[in-house]
Formats: C-alpha cells, structure tokens, sequence
C-alpha cells in the first residue's frame, strides 16, 4: 500500500499538481486532517508542536528554549484565527540537549487545561526503529521561501519517504551533522520542510503514529533530506515525563 501511495504522490510532483508554493512544495492540508497539530506561539507562531498528552504538547528544545511566556494554538487549521490560544503552565527541556551539536533536541510543554475534544485529538508514537522507505506526511505552516519570514496562514501537508538513522548519516552526514537518534525524511528537489516549521509532525501514513519532529534542513532546497528528531527513543522519557507531573 505505501509503495502504491509512493507511486503516486511522485507523478503528482513530477507533473505539478501540487505545485511548488507551500511549505516548501506542499499543499494545503485537507481540513482537520492532522487533529493532534499546534501553534506555539511567542506571541505569534514560532514553531509547530504535536499533541501527545490531553495537555502535553511535543516540540523541539531549540524552538523553546529561553522562552518564558507561551501560548498553543490547537483546534484550527489556520493561523488567524479568533480562537482562543491556551497558556502553556509548564517546560521540560530533555535534559541531555545540546544546542550546539543538536542532540537531544526534545521538549515537552505541559498546557494550563485539557484541550482534547471531537475536533483535537492526540497521536500515538511510534514503538518501532524507524526503517528507510516508509510513505510519510509533514504539517506545518512554516516559511513558504527559504529566506523569507512570511508563513503560510492555512497548514500545509509534505508527503515524504523515511530514511533511517543508519541510511542517513551513511549519505549525508557531512552535510546534515545528523544525531544517533535523529532520522531524515526526503522526496525530491523543491519540496522541504522550512524555518518556523520545527516540531512539526512526521507522520507514518500506513497508521498514522507519530515517527519524529522536524529539527532542520538544508535552506529550504530539497536537495538534500530534512532531519527529524525520532520519537522511539524517547517514547520512553515522554511518558514518565507527563506521568510524573
């Protein structure tokens, strides 16, 4: 079924229908198609987040880190929006993250209230080593243009294939600087995950857990594979995390 999907969604790209002009090279998300999606803001959006917790939200260290107030957007599949932002009441920041080298680039915001209802729903994680080849999707409402501070206001979709840890650092190394538990997604030329995207979901599209948490590219390109933060290693730290809190 995924090597189907695969199939398809590259004659899409070949040809155009999706078009280049959106995340980068995505398309607008079908609505509600990613319930689990959030907006962390500062006081606007600054990066995308997951929900993994009815008040648990999954992000990067590096979009968090040295902020001190914060808000999530859930529920909405576009930025302006009057709906109301919830206060995030609590950080944890892995406490192995290097800001320098990227490693253990993980945290957790604990919000005010549950925020889960028929429109906002959390993800399962992944419980599985991540292979390459897997048929993925990305959200996130990140800069259209590498450069560029504008952001798409409507949440944008990336379908993707997996390469694993392994496969990734044996390929692009030298240019990734990729961390142990850290994977790469990729699809081709034009279509990339770009700043302000970071803690966006990658999700597997066979069952819909969740596989990473975009952590950075190579100027918005394509050419070379987007990095993700893999959510196996850590399922482990982010479910004691929010038992014991």
């Amino acid at each position: 079924m995924e090597e189907k999907l695969c199939f398809v969604l590259l004659a899409c790209a070949a040809f155009g229908i999706y078009g280049v002009d959106s995340i980068v090279g995505g398309h607008r998300s079908v609505s509600n198609a990613a319930p689990f999606m959030v907006s962390v803001q500062n006081p606007t959006h600054i990066c995308g987040g997951v929900l993994v917790g009815e008040n648990w939200v999954l992000t990067t260290a590096s979009c968090v880190q040295g902020k001190t107030i914060l808000k999530v957007l859930v529920g909405s599949d576009r930025l302006l929006t009057n709906m109301q932002r919830v206060d995030v009441s609590s950080m944890v920041i892995h406490t192995q993250y290097n800001q320098t080298s990227g490693a253990n680039n993980i945290a957790l915001l604990k919000l005010a209230k549950s925020v889960t209802s028929a429109r906002v729903k959390t993800i399962a994680l992944n419980d599985i080593a991540v292979t390459s080849g897997l048929t993925t999707e990305f959200y996130g409402w990140g800069s259209l243009v590498y450069g560029s501070s504008a952001r798409s206001n409507e949440l944008q979709t990336l379908y993707q294939k997996t390469l694993s840890t392994v496969d990734c650092k044996a390929k692009y190394q030298n240019v990734l600087g990729l961390q142990n538990n850290q994977i790469c997604a990729h699809i081709q030329m034009g279509q990339t995950a770009c700043s302000k995207d970071q803690g966006g979901p990658l999700v597997r599209y066979s069952n819909k857990k969740l596989l990473g948490i975009y952590a950075h590219g190579v100027q918005c390109s394509g050419m070379y594979p987007d990095a993700f933060v893999s959510v196996f290693p850590y399922k482990s730290w982010i479910e004691t995390t929010m038992a014991s809190r």
